[in-house]
């Protein structure tokens, strides 16, 4: 407070706004400059990107776009990625590659026939969330990495056909309890091998690219370690206010506890609609089980780090779509809401 005070003496007002903006700025990653003017994003995931739905978001206002790496997908190898690229880019915007990077997924290209848990070593588990097809993995081993980093890796290669960047998913692979068991067999701590994997991977979009942008999407907790929140440009964080379910039944409006207290109760339970309690019961891990409160401490300390912060609520009652996007900005954070899915398009709020 004393240092504070003096500078304010010091300084003139608009001065000290700039210091104390480098000085948050210079905790965050070294792209994060290139998100300051986004206050509109959209996030689609599906694999059929081209026609009327294309034309809808490149004729958009969003200044963001997260789109799947199409070409990715196994069955989808001549996708015209760098054509939609080029689309989307015809208005100044930033387009992110969604990337599963604690998963393997099963319909990507660098998926084997032979593969499945325990084979190879490092597939370790099912979704437990109930997502068909995906595995976490214990992302510290070679083979996995190699997937993604250097010169012939996917992120080199994102990077090459003309995404601004990535935004990543299962970042909170690291607490997830199977891959707590692997690391514990492999004599690795996961948190801090997810932290160097994320910074691995900026580091190799940035060695084609030296403006791409790292996007870390939930695990919003390990901002709390500044190498991390250095080694990333941008936050984003799932169902904040309201979920879905992984079957997009129901596709949203489950809404979380509201504070660390209501967490666990039974006057929480009984307030879920029967879908949302549904998923609150055979989902004993799931965001259901979590506070609004508390991402909410996590996504103001990425703030203060100098970090953009977007939210991402699954909800599709008018009246939860507005409080979720009225308190995200509220709070500075940029507000998304969408089906669980995914999957359908709508203007820039």
């Amino acid at each position: 407070m004393a240092g504070t005070l003096t500078l304010r003496r010091l300084w003139p007002p608009f001065l000290l706004s700039a210091i104390i903006l480098f000085a948050a700025i210079a905790q965050a990653g070294p792209n994060t400059q290139r998100l300051s003017g986004v206050q509109s994003w959209y996030y689609h995931l599906g694999f059929s990107l081209e026609g009327r739905r294309l034309r809808q978001i490149s004729d958009s206002g969003y200044q963001m776009v997260v789109i799947e790496p199409i070409y990715t997908e196994a069955e989808n190898t001549d996708y015209p990625i760098e054509a939609t690229l080029a689309r989307l880019h015809q208005k100044p915007r930033i387009v992110l590659a969604y990337i599963d990077i604690g998963q393997a997924e099963e319909w990507r290209t660098y998926w084997q026939p032979n593969w499945r848990i325990g084979a190879p070593a490092w597939i370790v588990a099912n979704d437990p969330d109930g997502w068909e097809g995906n595995y976490p993995v214990a992302y510290w081993h070679p083979e996995w990495k190699q997937i993604w980093l250097g010169q012939n890796g996917l992120i080199a290669d994102l990077a090459r056909r003309g995404f601004d960047g990535v935004y990543l998913d299962w970042v909170e692979a690291y607490s997830d309890e199977s891959v707590i068991s692997a690391a514990r067999r492999d004599g690795k701590n996961p948190r801090r091998e997810m932290i160097r994997f994320v910074a691995q991977i900026g580091q190799a979009g940035r060695a084609v690219s030296p403006g791409f942008i790292v996007v870390a999407q939930n695990a919003a907790e390990l901002v709390a370690d500044r190498g991390y929140a250095r080694s990333i440009d941008g936050l984003a964080q799932e169902q904040v206010w309201f979920d879905g379910a992984a079957s997009n039944r129901p596709a949203g409006d489950c809404p979380l506890p509201a504070t660390e207290a209501d967490i666990e109760t039974s006057a929480y339970e009984n307030s879920l609609s029967r879908a949302c309690r549904r998923m609150y019961n055979d989902f004993p891990d799931s965001t259901l089980h979590v506070s609004s409160e508390g991402y909410i401490e996590d996504l103001t300390l990425a703030r203060q780090r100098g970090l953009k912060v977007f939210t991402v609520d699954y909800t599709v009652k008018r009246q939860n779509i507005i409080t979720a996007i009225t308190n995200a900005r509220q709070l500075g954070f940029v507000p998304f809401t969408s089906e669980r899915a995914l999957d359908v398009f709508h203007p820039p709020y």
